[in-house]
């Protein structure tokens, strides 16, 4: 028994390693944004909003990495052999069976905590999974981007209905939760340029693998170039509304360019793989965890 819990947890860690620490940074964003634009509340719901935000990131990150990873061991053999079904951890069938189990149990599991909009939107999350992962598959490089954003969308609404119930005032504006998304669609890209070998192999059709080399340094400039215009927007917006009753404001827009700055200068000038790695994995998660700290001081 103790073997087979073991054995379970190990593949746990190996499907979700890859991402399950970007969501959690996210999630955790949007805990703090609402902490510092609502009144403080007890310490005993700040600590039930944290296990509701990890126990969504987990349902959300788990149903997607499972469909992920059973429908793509080919391109993780090479990009991620640490995974569970390239490590021999999982057949094919076991995969299949938890990807079943996951997908019964997550809106169900959302509707008896959180009520039926959490489980609609949970339904909403992995139909568009399946839609971009099972059939028809349809999964261009624009779609791949737009995934992300809509994904990204999907998961701050079932945050939103989640911390919303524990405390009115941080029932957040779909607005915040559009701007971000928009960020993504325009920036998510950076995730596949240290994994061009692996999609090569596996004919996967992204943005990146479609230019030569000269479309590539043109992506990453465009990519830089809309990284600093992003960034200096939501910057001068904030500069412009600084009082003395926002005085995080200021401290928080001047940040968050240097972080829109930084990520825009290790896009353009990565030396390889390894550099485009710790870029997404390090720096790129660091921009969206501070527009979720500012955008809710903006439209207050």
């Amino acid at each position: 028994m103790q073997k087979a819990i073991l054995h379970e947890l190990d593949v746990t860690e190996r499907l979700l390693r890859s991402n399950l620490g970007g969501s959690v940074f996210v999630f955790l964003g949007g805990l703090l944004a609402r902490l510092l634009c609502a009144a403080s509340p007890l310490l005993s719901i700040a600590i039930e909003a944290t296990l509701k935000i990890l126990a969504v990131g987990f349902i959300c990150s788990y149903a997607f990495e499972i469909c992920n990873q059973t429908t793509s061991p080919e391109e993780d053999a090479v990009n991620k052999p640490y995974r569970p079904i390239p490590a021999g951890l999982l057949t094919i069938h076991q995969a299949r069976f938890r990807w079943l189990l996951s997908w019964l149990l997550s809106p169900l599991a959302l509707y008896c905590f959180h009520g039926a909009w959490a489980a609609t939107h949970m339904l909403e999350f992995e139909a568009l999974v399946a839609f971009c992962y099972v059939w028809p598959r349809w999964f261009s490089w624009f779609m791949r981007n737009l995934f992300v954003s809509l994904i990204y969308l999907i998961q701050a609404r079932i945050l939103n209905v989640a911390l919303g119930a524990a405390v009115p005032d941080w029932n957040l504006s779909v607005y915040i939760d559009l701007a971000v998304s928009a960020w993504a669609m325009g920036t998510v890209h950076v995730q596949e340029f240290h994994d061009l070998e692996g999609d090569r192999k596996s004919d996967r059709k992204n943005l990146p693998m479609l230019l030569s080399p000269r479309g590539l340094r043109l992506l990453r400039a465009g990519t830089s170039i809309y990284l600093v215009a992003f960034g200096t927007a939501l910057a001068l917006a904030g500069f412009q509304k600084m009082d003395q009753d926002n005085i995080l404001i200021g401290p928080m827009s001047a940040l968050q360019l240097t972080a829109f700055v930084t990520l825009a200068y290790k896009v353009w000038a990565s030396t390889g793989p390894e550099m485009d790695r710790a870029t997404f994995y390090t720096w790129y998660y660091v921009p969206v965890f501070l527009i979720l700290l500012s955008l809710p001081l903006l439209t207050q």
